[in-house]
């Protein structure tokens, strides 16, 4: 082969070879044809995303403990199809993907105040509010401490909420996962959270390369590196002292007949970490006293269901918030 042939060889080979790496992903860490933006909420930068004009808004919570990999980034499937209605704005958590944490001190009732902070923030007065796993502790404590506020209340598969139903830590260790945000086995961040994502989801098509390099970016960026450090040692401890904590003064609110916004329960049959058990028992428990309590059960769907099939988590939840 000649010069003039090898270097022709080459050319050929890469564009191949830029488009089976990807492009690089977003500086702002976002995805799906989503913009996230920045505000600065008590000295710290935070992280969201905001669509649509509507009159009325809704606020959609992540899950996750506190990590880089975790951000409102798992939303961007539905964030189009709730904004041709609605105002949508979906933050990362405090100390969650890009959102920084300029305390150090990382506790859920802190993340609790940053929410009401960035609402104040954005001008929002009344609102719906979807919370997802972890974010669902958030979304219920706000429709339990601001009920003027809230519209209308969407949990959607969270075990962190719901009375204790079996070994949550032996559940997830099952499907190979830990307890926290970032990634519980070896290799590179990447390949924890694709594990993590697919590990959760029955249907898989939604753990794109897009999504996966995006979490791995935000993860190495210095907010979510002080995260991932801090949660490695006693930070982690206090964290999960003080969910469980605010989790069991939540259900006794609940149970004292606190709650009493619309409330629709949206759950996955096939979550194999916030069981179908879970959200039955947790049902049971605000029905008890709330009588405008619905739960939806869909069937082949996991712990993302609203990434799963998106198109069919926004008609559901727009005909529920529609009501209020």
């Amino acid at each position: 082969m000649t010069t003039t042939m090898r270097f022709a060889v080459l050319i050929v080979l890469a564009p191949v070879l830029a488009l089976a790496q990807g492009a690089p992903p977003a500086p702002d860490g976002s995805v799906g044809g989503q913009k996230a933006q920045f505000v600065t909420i008590d000295g710290g930068r935070t992280r969201y995303y905001e669509a649509g004009k509507g009159a009325d808004a809704v606020l959609l919570i992540h899950g996750a403990r506190p990590g880089g990999t975790s951000s409102a980034n798992t939303w961007t499937p539905i964030i189009a199809g709730l904004a041709e209605r609605y105002r949508v704005l979906a933050p990362d958590r405090r100390g969650h993907g890009m959102s920084e944490n300029p305390s150090g001190v990382y506790t859920a009732t802190g993340e609790q105040e940053h929410l009401y902070a960035f609402l104040k923030a954005k001008g929002v007065t009344r609102l719906h509010v979807i919370g997802q796993s972890t974010g669902a502790w958030h979304a219920a404590r706000l429709a339990l401490e601001k009920p003027d506020m809230v519209r209308s209340l969407i949990i959607v598969d969270s075990a962190t909420l719901s009375p204790p139903v079996g070994n949550l830590a032996e559940r997830r260790a099952k499907i190979g996962l830990g307890q926290g945000a970032g990634a519980q086995r070896k290799g590179t961040i990447e390949e924890g959270f694709r594990h993590n994502m697919e590990a959760l989801s029955k249907n898989r098509a939604h753990v794109t390369d897009e999504f996966v390099a995006a979490a791995g970016f935000m993860a190495r960026q210095s907010a979510g590196m002080a995260t991932d450090a801090a949660m490695k040692g006693e930070e982690a401890k206090r964290y999960e002292a003080n969910i469980q904590a605010g989790a069991k003064e939540m259900r006794e609110w609940i149970a004292a007949g606190r709650l009493q916004t619309p409330t629709l329960l949206y759950w996955g049959k096939d979550d194999p970490s916030a069981i179908v058990e879970v959200g039955l028992k947790l049902f049971d428990m605000l029905a008890e006293k709330n009588k405008r309590t619905q739960m939806l059960i869909a069937n082949d769907r996991g712990h993302f269901h609203y990434r799963e099939h998106p198109a069919e988590f926004v008609r559901t939840v727009t005909g529920f918030m529609a009501a209020y």
